[in-house]
């Protein structure tokens, strides 16, 4: 079952729709619902459906400004999408249903840091081995960070850094498969 498949028969589209516009309040949920399956049709369901390059980028960021900001630079820099969640439990509850090419966390997020939702996703067996990127300003464990074989980038970082990373990540991955 590819990605367009399982948000077709998804339940929830007004999670989603919340986290292509992450500053949409949950007011608007209900009217954005047939709004998002028309985006989603008409910008995703040819690059799901195909063997293109382009992948799903999952973006866990409490700062609203940064994570938007995240998702404009993979946006118009890449061929690739990304989604936007606030918070870890958003996430989790996100990615039952949905199958990322890679997890961009922030380490300091309000319910649970980056490594313990790194270690939650870790239990779905979807994500078992899908390539993530921490950031933090702070200073978190590194060497758990590296033991997990996480890559990690210190806030602030430079756009080309995050993209080079994003691109040495897939190109591994491809290289693997």
């Amino acid at each position: 079952m590819n990605v367009y498949e399982e948000y077709q028969g998804a339940k929830h589209l007004h999670l989603d729709i919340r986290v292509m516009y992450s500053n949409y309040h949950l007011l608007f949920m209900t009217e954005a619902r047939e709004d998002f399956h028309e985006m989603f049709d008409q910008a995703f369901q040819l690059k799901a459906n195909t063997n293109s390059p382009s992948k799903l980028i999952f973006i866990v960021e409490d700062d609203e400004e940064i994570g938007n900001l995240l998702l404009k630079i993979i946006e118009q820099e890449t061929i690739h999408k990304a989604i936007h969640h606030v918070n870890a439990r958003d996430a989790l509850d996100a990615l039952t249903r949905i199958m990322p090419h890679l997890l961009l966390l922030d380490y300091s997020l309000p319910d649970m840091n980056g490594l313990e939702l790194y270690d939650w996703l870790q239990s779905f067996e979807h994500l078992e081995y899908i390539p993530t990127i921490l950031m933090s300003a702070r200073n978190p464990p590194l060497e758990e960070i590296h033991r997990r074989g996480i890559l990690f980038l210190r806030k602030p970082f430079a756009v080309t850094e995050l993209l080079a990373t994003i691109k040495q990540l897939f190109a591994s991955v491809e290289y693997q498969a």
